[in-house]
């Protein structure tokens, strides 16, 4: 499951704080940017600090570091793409995990001159999902009663391709949405929850009001 540096390829090489430093800083003038090289070298090596800070604080120093003079407020979420359904399709575990993993199985089955079965159509229609679900995340109009039910869709296949279901009616989609996902059909749903999606503690380290 896991792809490990190749044997016959170098250990990587360590990188010094100055090293990264001068990187950042070279990025930052193409950008446009006026980097503070202290600022940057006091966030890669917070270890030393004697004043503390979370690592999601460091994140916002360090985008300051690099000449960024502005962070705004975030922007609201689409639909709660961590809640279900949708976290069918992109949770840790979920269907387009699962075949991510089938596919590199695959391959490592070929690359040892096995003949592995082909790919279900389920784990294409997962990953397309998982793609067009982030993508949509920041979208205006998004139709969430829609991709949750091309989620079922994705889910009722891959139920459908899992186990026997010898003698067993086959999956209808749309009991299959009315039943486990009644909050977007009855509108109970929110499309966002800043507490969830950690909008709100984001917008508390935001340099401007809008």
């Amino acid at each position: 499951m896991f792809r490990h540096q190749p044997d016959d390829l170098p250990e990587p090489i360590g990188r010094t704080v100055d090293d990264v430093v001068a990187e950042l800083t070279g990025w930052s003038t193409s950008a446009g940017l006026g980097a503070d090289a202290s600022a940057l070298r006091a966030v890669l090596d917070h270890d030393h600090s004697v004043v503390w800070k979370p690592a999601d604080d460091l994140l916002f120093d360090l985008v300051q570091g690099l000449g960024v003079a502005r962070i705004g407020r975030t922007m609201p979420w689409a639909f709660p793409i961590n809640r279900r359904p949708f976290t069918l399709i992109v949770d840790l575990m979920g269907l387009a995990s699962r075949a991510r993993s089938r596919a590199v199985y695959r391959r490592a089955e070929e690359e040892d001159g096995d003949s592995p079965e082909p790919a279900q159509p389920w784990e294409g229609a997962a990953i397309e999902l998982e793609e067009e679900l982030w993508a949509s995340l920041y979208r205006t109009g998004v139709d969430m009663v829609a991709l949750a039910r091309q989620v079922v869709g994705v889910q009722a296949a891959y139920d459908e391709a899992s186990g026997d279901r010898a003698g067993r009616a086959a999956v209808d989609p749309d009991r299959l949405f009315e039943s486990l996902f009644a909050g977007l059909v009855d509108g109970s749903l929110q499309p966002d929850d800043p507490e969830d999606s950690g909008r709100r503690w984001a917008d508390e380290r935001a340099t401007s009001a809008d």
